[in-house]
């Protein structure tokens, strides 16, 4: 023989009356009812409401968003056009006053800058943006503006860059613009 002998199972005791009688009583095992999915549990529904208030708020600041990029779309415009004006150019300065002087009437109104030149026009200008206008973009804006003889192109390009810096920092509509320019418009 090879290895150890296996050992045969032994067979079970003969049982008492009473044990009989025990494992007679006995049932199989119930598993419990599954636990349902509805209703979920608070820590679910305070889930649910948090991610609800999340969209809602993403919602409304997208909807700001761009109500803000709409409304400000002429000032996307205006920079683009002041981009384009060609400073070497003799009529510089006539394209780029013409240009702040559309973007002017659209935040202010006609009555408000329609009929201001000169120095009214430039005061209107650093009065209605935090952004001081630089001495060469004065002197084009005061003196080489409807003198086709003159090319002065740092001058130009000085009177462009504020130009620009005026359209991206002007503020909204002032109130006593506001008043003064329903009162022109109601002729009073």
């Amino acid at each position: 023989m090879r290895g150890l002998p296996l050992q045969q199972a032994q067979p079970a005791p003969p049982l008492s009356p009473e044990a009989q009688e025990l494992l007679a009583q006995l049932h199989d095992i119930h598993e419990p009812a599954p636990v349902g999915w509805w209703p979920p549990a608070p820590g679910w529904w305070l889930l649910a409401l948090l991610l609800l208030a999340c969209l809602a708020g993403i919602y409304l600041w997208l909807r700001a968003r761009r109500r803000q990029r709409l409304h400000n779309r002429y000032r996307a415009e205006g920079v683009r056009l002041l981009q384009s004006v060609d400073t070497g150019n003799r009529m510089a300065p006539q394209q780029i006053n013409e240009l702040l002087k559309r973007v002017a009437v659209t935040t202010y109104g006609r009555g408000a800058c329609g009929n201001l030149t000169g120095r009214a026009w430039l005061d209107f200008l650093q009065g209605s943006a935090p952004c001081e206008c630089p001495d060469a973009a004065q002197r084009v804006l005061l003196d080489h503006l409807y003198r086709a003889d003159t090319l002065d192109k740092a001058g130009n390009e000085a009177f462009r860059d504020y130009a620009i810096l005026w359209v991206q920092q002007h503020r909204e509509r002032q109130p006593e613009l506001l008043s003064q320019a329903t009162a022109e418009a109601a002729g009073v």
